[in-house]
């Protein structure tokens, strides 16, 4: 049981286990029977050696540590990826110990009071393996029943062990009112075939903020929950719709993050399922992406989707170019920037829905012209961009200007990296643009030419 559960519940979600045994015998007759399931590295057994257990107790002198290895465990147990992954102990380790990474604890032995709330507290405390796979509890899977009679086991008012101790039948009942109660009004927007129409109306559903974010922290909870419970017979009439809400998330996080989501900010064991049901069914989460060129003004307004669809839609696709090619045409940073300046205010309902889509066009049409303009005038990317920001700052012979200034930042190569050419160059640079701009324009157009430079 230990090895199957550990595999199916625990491992996914890159967790690790403590296997709590009645005493050292027990531990050595575990790591025998494990051992011919799971690879012999999986697991280590950590208990207190004896002076004559080569002859009293060969099967516990067997499998007993040295100093340095249980040293050597212990750091290892705590990092991610790296072997074993489940300890076998009695009475080493349960107390003073912190392994955050641990998730299960397979309890073997009788215990009572503080050892007991020790060890719990050991599976409980919080850990983070990265942003997106969180532990928020630990689980216990009690062999000798004393989550029966908890009270008897506990010397400790009942108002102390709540909060600490659920039952996993109460985390079920939790998900499955969230996802047939709760997630409802959510899940009716996916009912059916899921096409560009659908996603349209997904995404309109979400352009409040502050909706998106009660659906995102609903998601969440129901997606803990699932991490916990699953695999499980008892989830079978509920991972279609389980599934549908996390298609749900994605759709809505793509749309309105400042990256693509793909599967990162979703958990291991629900990423999975979400794959799994994208491939074999050919669900989709993003609709159909607009190419930004010469024709795409047009197909604005041509398209009949929503102007919020198209503000999102646009929005993102403007970023993906933007990060697609501004390592070749730096020019487009700043294009990138406005187009986020832009979502932010449209998100805090800061511009009007008209106002944001002018914008977007707006830039859509500096991208067009911008590579239309480089390939006319042959210059390169690095001149190219200087000569951008000088014509958008209004200043006069931009072209003569940038040729001139991409050559102050060709003569100081490590200025990135070395204060005193940052110091020099700069300086180039104020004398260079000072007659031209004045005080107050020079700063700003330095400043912008080094952040562009910066994030190349």
């Amino acid at each position: 049981f230990v090895a199957r559960h550990f595999k199916e519940n625990v491992e996914p979600m890159g967790y690790k286990a403590f296997l709590v045994a009645v005493d050292r015998e027990a531990c050595a007759l575990y790591k025998e029977a494990l051992d011919k399931i799971l690879p012999a590295e999986y697991s280590v057994p950590i208990y207190t050696a004896s002076q004559h257990d080569s002859v009293r107790y060969p099967l516990v002198y067997k499998h007993q540590v040295s100093e340095e290895k249980e040293k050597q465990t212990r750091k290892t147990f705590v990092k991610p990826g790296l072997m074993p992954k489940i300890l076998i102990v009695t009475d080493k380790l349960l107390t003073g110990f912190d392994a955050p990474i641990l998730y299960s604890m397979y309890l073997d032995k009788p215990m009572r009071d503080h050892v007991l709330l020790q060890a719990i507290a050991r599976v409980n405390r919080p850990y983070e393996i990265d942003d997106n796979n969180r532990k928020s509890c630990g689980l216990v899977v009690d062999f000798v029943g004393i989550f029966e009679k908890l009270e008897k086991a506990l010397a400790f008012d009942s108002d102390v062990v709540n909060g600490v101790i659920e039952n996993l039948s109460l985390l079920f009942d939790r998900f499955k009112k969230l996802i047939t109660e709760n997630a409802k009004p959510h899940l009716e927007l996916l009912k059916g075939k899921i096409d560009d129409k659908t996603i349209e109306k997904a995404i309109d559903a979400f352009s409040d903020k502050n909706k998106r974010e009660k659906f995102y922290k609903l998601y969440k909870e129901a997606e803990t929950l699932y991490e916990i419970l699953s695999p499980s017979p008892d989830l079978r009439d509920y991972i279609a719709s389980f599934n549908r809400l996390a298609l749900l998330y994605r759709i809505i996080k793509n749309a309105y993050r400042n990256k693509p989501l793909f599967y990162d900010d979703i958990a291991r064991k629900t990423s999975m399922l979400v794959r799994g049901n994208v491939s074999v069914s050919g669900l989709k989460d993003t609709m159909n992406e607009v190419k930004i060129d010469h024709n795409t003004l047009k197909a604005i307004k041509e398209d009949h989707s929503s102007d919020n669809t198209k503000i999102i839609n646009l929005i993102n696709r403007i970023r993906k170019t933007v990060d697609e090619e501004s390592g070749d045409s730096p020019y487009l940073i700043p294009i990138g920037e406005r187009a986020e300046t832009i979502r932010e205010n449209y998100d805090d309902r800061q511009c009007s829905t008209k106002e944001s889509l002018k914008s977007i066009e707006k830039l859509i049409q500096d991208i067009v012209e911008s590579k239309k303009e480089q390939a006319e005038k042959g210059m390169d990317a690095n001149t190219f961009t200087i000569f951008w920001v000088l014509k958008h700052a209004e200043i006069e012979n931009p072209e003569s200007l940038a040729y001139l200034i991409n050559s102050i930042f060709l003569r100081f190569p490590n200025y990135n990296f070395n204060i005193e050419e940052m110091r020099q160059m700069k300086a180039e640079l104020y004398r260079i643009l000072l007659p031209v701009t004045g005080k107050g324009k020079m700063f700003s157009i330095v400043g912008r030419l080094l952040k562009i430079n910066e994030k190349k």
